[in-house]
């Protein structure tokens, strides 16, 4: 039998192509099995962070909702800001469930999902996390002081910064989110639920009035889903400014993303520009 023969053959720009291609193809949703996803600081006190894994069979449905969220966004901005999301069935940071968080160097997005999760909801959690990515990477581009100026003179969020700035080991998002736990013995989802009294103060839920940063993850996660914002904007004049703040926004990042952009993902295809 004659021996075989390898021949070792020149790497070509189209088998380079294909190589790169190979890598760019990586799933942009991913399932993980352990926390070694995590940045090694997390995992270590005063964090402690710990994920369970999210059940196979809940997977498809997952995926289906952040594929439909994913695709609202111009495809240039999504391939530059966002590296990835991570979805678990559980997510523990200080000895507090989270629904979500981001990681803002690797522009990676960690989600919680359940089978009792509406999408809608669960959807929102995605928006809520990458406005954060967005603001984090465009700080310049967003005006804060016209954002501000939609709330009362004497108010004055409990957190400092546009991007929420941390006091001591812990978020000021944290702590209200586990004095909420504590007192309800639930998720602390309630803080998330929209408020027409508030609304009258520029805030849709109790957790918009925590920093600016988590106003504007709020306002955004509506902004992408609730065909009710309009009705919100129409009738509650500081809503309708912070939404014009971060429309103007958005619109920086991709030009295509002015306010009708907004109102057809929502209110759909047919509809027109607001009188």
């Amino acid at each position: 039998m004659k021996p075989f023969t390898f021949y070792l053959l020149p790497f070509t720009a189209a088998m380079v192509l294909a190589v790169a291609s190979t890598i760019a193809a990586a799933p942009l949703v991913t399932f993980p099995e352990d926390r070694s996803f995590l940045p090694k600081s997390w995992t270590e006190a005063p964090i402690h962070a710990s994920i369970e894994p999210l059940d196979a069979k809940l997977r498809p449905a997952a995926l289906g909702i952040l594929d439909a969220a994913v695709a609202k966004y111009p495809e240039k901005l999504r391939q530059r800001y966002l590296g990835g999301i991570a979805v678990v069935g559980s997510l523990r940071f200080y000895d507090v469930g989270y629904g979500g968080t981001y990681m803002a160097n690797s522009r990676r997005i960690v989600l919680v999902y359940r089978e009792s999760f509406d999408a809608r909801g669960f959807e929102q959690r995605f928006h809520h996390e990458f406005s954060s990515i967005l603001l984090k990477q465009n700080e310049t581009l967003f005006e804060s002081d016209r954002w501000t100026a939609a709330n009362d003179p004497a108010f004055a969020y409990r957190a400092g910064g546009i991007v929420e700035e941390q006091d001591g080991d812990r978020s000021e998002a944290t702590r209200v989110l586990a004095a909420e736990q504590e007192k309800t013995g639930g998720s602390g989802s309630s803080l998330l639920q929209v408020d027409t009294e508030l609304m009258k103060l520029g805030f849709l839920t109790p957790y918009n009035r925590v920093s600016i940063e988590q106003d504007l993850n709020e306002t955004a996660a509506h902004l992408f889903t609730n065909p009710d914002l309009w009705d919100y904007c129409r009738r509650y004049p500081r809503i309708d400014q912070k939404v014009h703040v971060l429309v103007d926004f958005y619109r920086r990042l991709d030009p295509q993303m002015d306010r009708l952009f907004f109102r057809r993902l929502t209110l759909g295809p047919t509809s027109t520009p607001e009188p």
